[in-house]
């Protein structure tokens, strides 16, 4: 890839390789798609591997989730309504 010089009529024109901003946009579409194919992208992981990676544990002590559901609320009635409400 070298710059051209090209002299007409006295005037200098200069011709430059393509880049990729000039090619077709499938050209460059195919291409983000084979660099993604070829990253990990698409490559699955275990559950371990994700976990690992984000710095997520293990639960050791169930209290945890203490208080999430307060206690005047019935856990049947709520589930009900969470399906209720996911009905089209």
């Amino acid at each position: 890839m070298s710059t051209q010089f090209n002299t007409m009529d006295s005037a200098v024109y200069v011709s430059f390789p393509p880049s990729k901003a000039q090619e077709p946009a499938h050209a460059r579409a195919q291409s983000d798609i084979n660099q993604l194919r070829d990253s990990d992208f698409f490559k699955g992981k275990s559950i371990g591997e994700l976990a690992r990676e984000q710095g997520v544990g293990s639960i050791k002590d169930i209290r945890v989730f203490a208080g999430v559901i307060p206690d005047d609320e019935d856990v049947d009635e709520m589930l009900a309504e969470i399906y209720r409400l996911r009905e089209p």
